[in-house]
């Protein structure tokens, strides 16, 4: 017959359940307690090393306040953009979490490799609709997207997408560009179910309203540009990157070279009662302050640089430069 526990024995195993706690170990037959050995399923191991991590969250951190400023600027409203979160899960994981209804915009950012994914939660999308037509709440935030309010949402992503190019520059150059809208994850799978994904969600305040957006990076996207992520190759970059640098001041040189700035000469100022002016009709002469064998004062913007002869060339006027105006003294950002 088999051994009946006592009511205390029963109590202690139950207590030790309740705690939490494994199982009693039992003993083999020299008096070693057993360890007790686990599965591990390699389908849960983190892909994503914490030096990726720490990088994700500088740059979305970068990322929520140029958010932050470019919505702003769009909706004319005050908005705070926080990062909440940087998690690390399958695709399936992700995807089962995604609201109803809800905005997919299916992204391509090269180098990156295949597409990533920015989902707004129902809440955000309707805090935007409604500001662009002119409403101060969100209203109803449980019916499907109708085509005008989807077209105004893309227009404001599109807007955006250069902030999350701005966002990485320090790590990697993107262009960014939106692939589509999709208001189903069926049409979304822009990777296998188990494939491990980088989650990042920003939180965004409009007022007394707040809403969700995400940002799914699959593991395979970034892939191609993995090295540059670790935060210890950021101090290395700038020897590695000084041609690009260089190329980069010459490139600026050479446009600023090519500026269009005006140029305006000016006679001595001439003075005239109002009745004259009023008086004034076609044929009439206005007779200048201004001698002929006086130079002009040439304005660069409202700024006087030279003084300069009038004279002709060809068949258009000409000036002449006669003199350079040097005024290291004077703020020269004052119009005068």
């Amino acid at each position: 017959m088999s051994e009946i526990l006592s009511q205390s024995e029963i109590d202690e195993l139950l207590n030790t359940l309740m705690a939490g706690d494994s199982a009693p170990t039992t003993e083999d037959s020299d008096g070693a307690p057993k360890q007790k050995v686990k599965e591990y399923d390699f389908r849960t191991a983190n892909r994503f090393p914490k030096e990726q991590m720490r990088t994700f969250q500088v740059v979305f951190e970068t990322f929520s306040q140029l958010f932050s400023s470019k919505l702003s600027s769009v909706l004319r409203v005050s908005c705070d953009c926080e990062v909440l979160s940087i998690e690390e899960c399958s695709y399936s994981e992700f995807n089962n979490s995604l609201p109803v209804p809800v905005i997919l915009a299916v992204m391509e950012a090269p180098p990156m490799y295949g597409s990533l994914i920015v989902q707004m939660s129902p809440e955000f999308a309707y805090m935007i609709i409604s500001r662009l037509f002119g409403g101060v709440t969100s209203g109803e935030n449980s019916k499907q997207f109708t085509e005008i309010e989807l077209a105004l949402v893309e227009r404001v992503l599109r807007q955006s997408v250069n902030v999350f190019d701005e966002a990485w520059d320090k790590v990697i150059e993107l262009t960014t560009q939106i692939d589509r809208i999709e208001t189903s994850s069926q049409f979304a799978q822009i990777t296998a179910p188990n494939e491990p994904v980088a989650v990042i969600i920003v939180n965004i305040k409009m007022g007394d309203e707040t809403g969700l957006m995400s940002v799914c990076i699959p593991h395979t996207a970034i892939e191609p540009v993995a090295q540059q992520l670790n935060t210890r190759m950021w101090f290395s970059s700038g020897l590695r990157d000084d041609h690009k640098s260089e190329e980069r001041t010459a490139i600026l040189s050479g446009k600023l070279l090519q500026t269009p700035i005006p140029i305006t000469a000016f006679f001595d100022q001439t003075s005239a009662t109002v009745s004259d002016i009023v008086n004034l009709q076609i044929g009439d002469v206005i007779k200048l302050e201004h001698s002929v064998d006086q130079p002009l004062t040439i304005k660069v913007h409202h700024i006087p640089k030279f003084h300069a002869t009038v004279g002709t060339l060809g068949a258009k006027y000409a000036l002449q430069i006669v003199d350079v105006i040097k005024e290291e003294n004077e703020d020269e950002s004052i119009a005068r």
